[in-house]
């Protein structure tokens, strides 16, 4: 931090400290003696956990830390923080979570007057940003008088600025960045219980694993050890940003113990339903997905990782015109209708084969009702029977599944006035091996291209974001890239394998050798 910066980050906390000072003041309800202590007794149980933040902390207050009242998350995570005093909880909240207030303050301050922290620590991804993380903390404890009302005067000694302050109860805390020692660390008989490792994830030292390695073993060592005999709560607040970083370490290294704790919030369902209801509504999920790239929001919004490229590149997905008027005698098509109602999306295309080309004519990649994704099915089949043209069609679907999907198939052909349903097809094996065996290096050798028109459509850019997010293990949508897969797979099979895959020579579609026997 240089002196500009510590200059201005010093005047921002007094006049944060005057106001905070001058308003809760002046919100101070006059009650008596009797009152305010079961006030207080009441706002102390864990159970009441969130009536405590907002009464000190909370929209209740001028110049509060939140702008809503806290959500049903803030509470459930808490109440295993209090009762679990060895607990190590990773909080893989969404972005905008309120995740750093409530661990660094909120959290703090209750268990603090609970007598549950004696020494609590603080870790950002440097010394700079773990001072600011306890100038929140202290500002509160120091000038809102709320707080001061009822637990009496807070500050003894020290400053943010220096990285540690204790108060007139003994507490000490201080702040440290992970590239710091944390060996032997106490205050005269207390050693640390309570730390929070802040947003300490970072994509680009994730690449240098030895370092990972390094800060992992310097939390769950170093830092691990140093905790009271009978108190050592860890919260890691930091949403799952990527993989192979200090999340997976430190959950590699602690997912056995009875003590570790997962708690996962994304920002809303599948259904863009708040989880944070309090404070979002489901118009502010659509409008937060649509300012940022899908892959930006998979990992700040959705705890999910992915990087934009992963197996297959952005590059390698190419274009090319198809005369309208051409016939082809070679067609696979496949659906991937999702069990779920309106969850996962709805998949299908159909592609033309030659010489192991393939030619993606026509995509359907939403979230609907599966009536909508059938119905493309006998539009699709009609257009090009028109034109005549057959065209072979599957869906997927085991056993089970067919027992659902063939009435609501049959009730579509019959609403359509067709003749027929797709063959019902479901491969066995693992479906993420097989997208990445065929499709990758189809991809890569430029054996597959989608027809220009195809481009700029919501199907188009839907499977754009969902080929380029793939990889073995995401949790992004896969429906697009099985659907590519049966149809490269099936239609090889079928039409035969290129002879020469790098020749330019334009494919004849359709044409297959016949085989000797």
């Amino acid at each position: 931090m240089t002196a500009t910066d510590y200059k201005t980050a010093l005047d921002k906390f007094r006049l944060k400290s005057k106001i905070i000072k001058e308003l809760t003041y002046n919100s101070i309800v006059k009650e008596t003696t009797e009152d305010q202590e079961k006030r207080i007794n009441d706002l102390l149980k864990p159970e009441n956990y969130t009536k405590f933040f907002d009464y000190y902390f909370g929209v209740g207050v001028s110049l509060s830390l939140a702008d809503a009242p806290c959500a049903d998350f803030h509470q459930s995570s808490y109440e295993k923080v209090f009762d679990d005093p060895f607990i190590i909880q990773m909080r893989k909240w969404f972005r905008g979570s309120a995740k750093s207030i409530h661990t660094n303050v909120g959290n703090i301050c209750h268990l603090k007057e609970n007598n549950e922290i004696f020494f609590g620590l603080l870790i950002g991804r440097n010394q700079d940003f773990s001072n600011l993380l306890l100038s929140d903390l202290q500002t509160h404890l120091q000038f809102n008088e709320r707080y001061i009302k009822d637990f009496g005067i807070q500050m003894n000694y020290g400053n943010w600025a220096d990285g540690e302050f204790q108060t007139n109860d003994g507490r000490i805390f201080k702040a440290l960045g992970l590239n710091q020692p944390f060996r032997g660390l106490r205050l005269g008989a207390n050693r640390i219980d309570f730390a929070s490792i802040d947003d300490c994830e970072d994509r680009k030292q994730a690449k240098n694993q030895i370092l990972v390695q390094e800060n992992v073993e310097k939390i769950t060592g170093d830092l691990g050890k140093a905790f009271h005999l009978r108190r050592g709560r860890m919260i890691v607040p930091n949403n799952y940003i990527v993989k192979k970083g200090i999340l997976d370490g430190i959950k590699e290294a602690y997912k056995k113990s009875k003590h570790f704790d997962e708690h996962i919030v994304n920002i809303a369902d599948e259904k863009d339903n708040p989880s944070w209801h309090q404070r979002y509504t489901k118009k502010d999920i659509k409008d937060i997905k649509s300012k940022t790239d899908y892959h930006t929001s998979q990992r700040e919004d959705y705890n999910n990782p992915i990087e934009k490229g992963k197996r297959i590149k952005a590059e390698w997905i190419k274009y090319k015109s198809t005369n309208p008027n051409k016939i082809f005698s070679g067609l696979i098509e496949f659906w991937d209708l999702s069990y779920t109602k309106n969850g996962n999306f709805k998949a299908g295309g159909i592609i033309s084969m030659a010489n192991g080309r393939a030619h993606v004519l026509e995509l359907f990649n939403r979230q609907c009702e599966r009536s909508d994704a059938m119905d493309k099915h006998y539009e699709w089949q009609k257009r090009y029977n028109s034109l005549g043209m057959s065209i072979i069609s599957y869906y997927d679907a085991t056993a089970s599944q067919k027992i659902v999907y063939e009435p609501e198939w049959l009730i579509a052909c019959e609403d359509n006035n067709a003749a027929d349903i797709p063959i019902c097809d479901h491969a066995s094996g693992d479906k993420h091996d097989k997208i990445d065996a065929t499709l990758t290096g189809t991809f890569m050798k430029g054996l597959i291209t989608f027809d220009e028109r195809l481009k700029g459509t919501i199907d188009m850019d839907n499977t754009f974001e969902h080929i380029t997010a793939f990889e073995k293990g995401t949790t992004s949508p896969d429906d697009v890239l099985d659907v590519l897969e049966q149809c490269v797979r099936k239609g090889r099979l079928l039409f035969g394998y290129s002879q020469k895959e790098d020749s330019n020579t334009r494919p004849v579609i359709g044409k297959n050798k016949k085989r000797r026997l």
